[in-house]
Order: C-alpha cells, then structure tokens, then sequence
C-alpha cells in the first residue's frame, strides 16, 4: 500500500483534536474505522504514530518527524484542490489570482506590477483596513498574495505553506497642522506632543496601538487617544489643529497638514508581501518584488521630507 493525501489527513486530524475519537468525528467516521485506518499506515510506514496515553494521542518522534514533514504538502495539495475548483467553476481556460492589500502605497505598486509581469492570469483584489484579516485570508487559503505589515513586538508568522518576504521597513512620522507650534521643526521629539491630542483608526490591528503605546511610554507620558476615526476626518481634525497623528513616510502631502519625521525614530513599520509557496504566483515573486522596491523608492525620494529623512539616516533600518 502506498501514502495517498487521505493517510496524510488522518495522521493531521488525530495530531490536531488529539484523540482518536474527536478526529473521527471531524472526519465523519467511526472512531474503529478511524483506529483501524491509523493500525494500517502505521504498518506501512514500520513504526507507531501516536502513543496512546490517558488524556489521549501524542505523537511519538517518528509521529511528530511525518507531521513536520506533511504539512506544507497537504496544504499545497488543498491549494491546489481550491484552485482547480476556481478553474471549472470559472471556465475562462486562465489562473485565477485573489489578492488582499491594506490601503497603503506598496499595495498599489505591487498590484501594477502584477499586471506588466504576469500575463495570461485573472486578478481579483480586495483592500482590508486590517492587517490581521489579510493574515488571517493567508492561512485558510482564500488569497494567493497579500500585501500587508507589522510592528517591532507584534511580527506576524507565516502559515504553512505561505511565504513572507520583507521588502522595506519603514520609519513612522507625525502629521500635525501647518500653523502647530511644532511644524516648523525638522525632526519632532515625541515627548514634546505629550498634551496634544491623537487620531487613530477605528480598527487598527494587532500591534499598531501597542507599538505607539510602547514608544510614548518610553518617552515618559500616555497619549491622548482622543479621536478613533477615518483617514478622511482625521485630515480634517489635523488640518485644524485639533489633534495629531500617525503618518506613513511616504505619505503624500496634504493641503493644510505637515508631515515630521520623529528624533530618534521611535516607530517603525514593516511592509510584508506573502504568497502561497506553490501558487501561480510563486515563480514570478523575485521579480514582483524587485518591481515593487524599484518604484516604492523612485516614488519615496519624490517626497521632500521622506527624502531628506534618507539623506541624513539612510537604510536599511532593522526591527529591534
């Protein structure tokens, strides 16, 4: 008898609910059918899987060596089993593409990119304002790329079979009104916006509020966090001087606000680009990404003050 991708699932399910019985339920079967299927690969492969202990399975070494070795095949194998439904269920003869970006400049030169180096492929591409969500679409499988981030404390950790690749890190500046007594400044210490008021996103992800809260903690106060709202009325509100907030380096300007990188650098933002290991994009991702560097960084020194940030620091920065 040979392995097939069923022996593969077996071994997984037990591993995961961690009894026999409980994996035979979520398998629809029978916890003797169950036993007797584990009694028959465990004779195939020479050695036991499972020990069989009061609280339940564990995997023995050689158990354990299967499930390391099987997991980014088996969820190739459901990748592949999704993609072929998408290709019937379609019936255009092409690839299809689903791709998740969080609404920030990379996205958008990844997405073009796309385009120009992959023909013959249908893309589909939908914005989260999370990053946990995008991360989270990565795992059970429903994107092949994703374009998203993370903070220095809080980094995200590929799924199995999906690949994260970090192109840029990124400082994080202030945005503040032009008349603010602060904006005439080249670099802002971010003791000095300690009575200010701060704008944030309504749903910020996983690591964003915890990495400004670090950073203000260090530097001695806790903000004001006085305003949980859109991009667009958080322009309105600093345009008029009514609070401050968190702005990308690239950002473009704005009439009415001013940008300021921040002493010391006390924020940073990792820019992250995942695709699934054995998806259609997979051998096309180097050039992708050399793509998305090459016009993140001819747009990034068009912006005056990113630029003359780089001229005095340079890269590349690290996550500490």
């Amino acid at each position: 008898m040979d392995m097939e991708m069923r022996h593969l699932r077996v071994i997984h399910a037990i591993a995961e609910h961690g009894s026999i019985s409980k994996a035979a339920s979520s398998l629809g079967l029978s916890q003797p059918a169950l036993a007797g299927q584990l009694q028959r690969i465990e004779r195939m492969l020479g050695g036991q899987l499972f020990e069989r202990a009061h609280e339940g399975s564990r995997p023995t070494a050689l158990g354990g060596w299967i499930l390391e070795r099987s997991g980014s095949l088996l969820h190739a194998f459901g990748t592949l089993q999704r993609d072929a439904r998408h290709y019937i269920e379609r019936g255009t003869g092409k690839p299809l593409v689903r791709v998740g970006c969080a609404p920030m400049s990379l996205a958008g030169y990844v997405s073009n990119c796309m385009y120009d180096l992959v023909p013959g492929v249908d893309f589909t591409i939908r914005t989260e304002e999370s990053m946990d969500t995008l991360h989270s679409f990565m795992e059970t499988g429903r994107l092949e790329l994703a374009v998203l981030g993370d903070y220095p404390g809080y980094e995200l950790t590929p799924p199995p079979g999906v690949v994260y690749e970090v192109p840029v890190i990124e400082p994080i500046f202030v945005g503040l009104a032009e008349n603010h007594p602060l904006a005439g400044r080249e670099e802002i210490d971010l003791a000095d916006l300690a009575d200010d008021d701060w704008a944030m996103p309504p749903q910020a992800e996983m690591g964003h509020r915890e990495h400004f809260w670090d950073a203000c903690r260090k530097h001695g106060f806790a903000p004001k966090l006085t305003f949980s709202i859109s991009p667009a009325l958080a322009y309105d509100l600093i345009k008029a001087g009514r609070c401050v907030g968190m702005f990308q380096a690239i950002y473009q300007p704005h009439p009415g606000i001013v940008v300021r990188p921040l002493v010391g650098t006390p924020m940073l933002f990792r820019y992250i680009i995942a695709w699934t290991r054995h998806g259609p994009l997979a051998e096309h991702v180097v050039s992708l990404i050399s793509s998305a560097i090459r016009r993140y960084w001819s747009e990034a020194l068009k912006v005056p003050v990113y630029a003359s940030w780089l001229e005095r620091h340079g890269q590349p920065l690290r996550f500490p």
